[in-house]
């Protein structure tokens, strides 16, 4: 696979899951994580987060405590491309005020390329899928959203413990 059908490919995952999850939500309305505060989609970056080393992610509620979500990255470390999609669920547990403690439940799906750098031999690609599951920590606002979260990864290579930041925000509060 070239570079760009790599790109290509994380794009399209990441268009499946914001139609996805924009057509699931539509059917609710307008959702509430409280009685008072309406929610709305969560754009978001992360570091060391559901997509590896950093991602980038969107996830839209679809009732009161549970929302969609996927994150997607691309990166190249000393030859070898890798990149990685991560569809999940997100339930908040708690909230009180603007903070809330929340769960994750997923799934992660990577493929790693790398690529020959001699003629005789084609280099070689992998793909594996594992699971995530995660508990965290947010900050949140009308506009803005701070995460933290420790998870715990689960693949063909066993079990490790992970930890990442997030920071989000919700679009649709600008208009």
């Amino acid at each position: 696979m070239a570079r760009g059908t790599l790109r290509c490919m994380s794009m399209r995952w990441l268009a499946l899951t914001l139609v996805l999850s924009s057509s699931i939500g539509r059917a609710d309305g307008v959702h509430a994580t409280s009685d008072s505060q309406p929610t709305r989609t969560l754009v978001y970056v992360e570091a060391l987060g559901k997509a590896g080393a950093y991602g980038v992610g969107v996830e839209r509620p679809i009732t009161p405590r549970l929302a969609l979500g996927g994150a997607v990255s691309w990166i190249a470390l000393r030859g070898q491309q890798i990149a990685t999609v991560s569809p999940y669920l997100h339930a908040t547990l708690v909230r009180r005020g603007n903070h809330a403690l929340f769960g994750e439940l997923g799934a992660v799906l990577v493929h790693s390329k790398i690529v020959s750098p001699v003629a005789s031999w084609d280099g070689m690609s992998d793909t594996g899928g594992g699971g995530v599951a995660g508990l965290g920590w947010e900050r949140g606002g009308k506009r803005f959203v701070f995460r933290a979260q420790g998870s715990v990864l689960v693949g063909e290579g066993g079990v490790a413990p992970w930890l990442g930041l997030a920071i989000g925000v919700k679009p649709g509060a600008f208009r």
